[in-house]
């Protein structure tokens, strides 16, 4: 079977190790350029807050700036900060037993990545997690959301069938339903931002909490 994952939220904890400490930082320079607050302290307990309830960190960070009626170029100076710069220090953890369950499954599938983002963000966030980037047949990293025409490409390029075909990812719309159309099997990987996922439900095979679960469906 080729199994076809997603990176963020999937592999990685992004919602719980990266982006707290980046909702901080796009505050900072959102106040440096002018963003007025009486307390930085509350006005970032609120951010980090709407992110949590929020399918992305741009959709917090858009309502965070409308809720203060503060200017609209200010978003893009913080949505900037969110997503464009990784500091090098930042500390990454990938979700419980990642590598482990990585390695089982590669022993009889070949595993895939796609994922969403610049190429060198995502490829230093692996190595920060401990995801190892050769135990993959293919990884593709796009800036752009669809991901359909990839998942399409790598599994005729490895010569996979779409019965033969499991793609697992946080988000329903993005990474799931794509994948649906093709006739592959999905599993939601409802973990961080994945439990406030939106989209098809019928899109969704099935529903895993952690990681390791997978073992189980296949």
């Amino acid at each position: 079977m080729l199994i076809i994952f997603d990176l963020d939220d999937t592999l990685i904890d992004t919602s719980g190790s990266i982006t707290p400490i980046k909702l901080e930082h796009a505050l900072q320079k959102m106040v440096e350029a002018g963003f007025q607050t009486v307390s930085f302290g509350e006005s970032l307990e609120l951010l980090r807050r709407l992110d949590q309830l929020a399918p992305s960190g741009s959709v917090a960070l858009a309502e965070f700036i409308e809720m203060h009626d503060a200017d609209p170029r200010l978003y893009e100076i913080g949505y900037k900060e969110l997503y464009d710069t990784l500091s090098f220090d930042m500390p990454v953890f990938s979700v419980d037993r990642a590598a482990e369950t990585l390695s089982y499954l590669r022993i009889s599938h070949q595993l895939a990545l796609v994922t969403i983002g610049k190429p060198s963000q995502q490829y230093e966030k692996m190595k920060k997690a401990g995801i190892d980037s050769t135990i993959f047949s293919k990884i593709v990293v796009t800036e752009e959301k669809n991901k359909k025409i990839h998942y399409q490409a790598i599994a005729e390029e490895l010569g996979a069938l779409p019965a033969e075909v499991l793609v697992c990812g946080d988000k329903i719309a993005i990474d799931l339903s794509p994948a649906k159309e093709l006739g592959f099997t999905t599993v939601h990987m409802s973990f961080g931002r994945g439990k406030n996922s939106l989209g098809l439900k019928e899109d969704v095979d099935h529903t895993i909490t952690s990681l390791s679960q997978i073992k189980e469906l296949i």
